[in-house]
């Protein structure tokens, strides 16, 4: 019998160090770069998940995002209402932070207007495409 309630107890805390290390962390931004040049201004983003992995990654790069257009990450604030919005986010990111010190990066995300220069990702993000590569 406590065998068989060790190995119930030890099935248990796995299951639930593995819930954690998915679910329970926030999303990290690690380093944030912009680059302006005639008024035109890229901002490029390192994200550390804090996942074991990221089944669909779509779905992810939408919420990351979002959360930049709302400036709403935990670990950073952005001064959009120095330069104002940018024009083009270039985001890596990387599943956890074992990945981001072996530089495993999972995916890149891409997010651009396609011909004008003069879109910004607050005002017209209807004129963005995302690229995931």
């Amino acid at each position: 019998m406590t065998k068989r309630c060790i190995k119930s107890l030890v099935f248990i805390s796995i299951i639930v160090l593995f819930i954690y290390l998915q679910y329970g962390r926030e999303i990290k931004v690690e380093t944030t770069t912009i680059s302006l040049s005639d008024g035109f201004m890229e901002q490029k983003i390192t994200i550390v998940a804090n996942k074991l992995f990221i089944i669909n990654k779509e779905n992810f790069a939408k919420k990351l995002l979002e959360k930049c257009r709302e400036n709403s990450f935990n670990s950073i604030l952005f001064s959009y209402d120095i330069n104002g919005y940018p024009n083009s986010i270039q985001i890596y990111v990387y599943t956890n932070p074992v990945s981001k010190k072996l530089n495993i990066n999972y995916f890149t995300i891409a997010y651009k207007a396609n011909m004008d220069r003069h879109y910004n990702i607050k005002d017209n993000p209807d004129k963005f495409k995302i690229k995931i590569s």
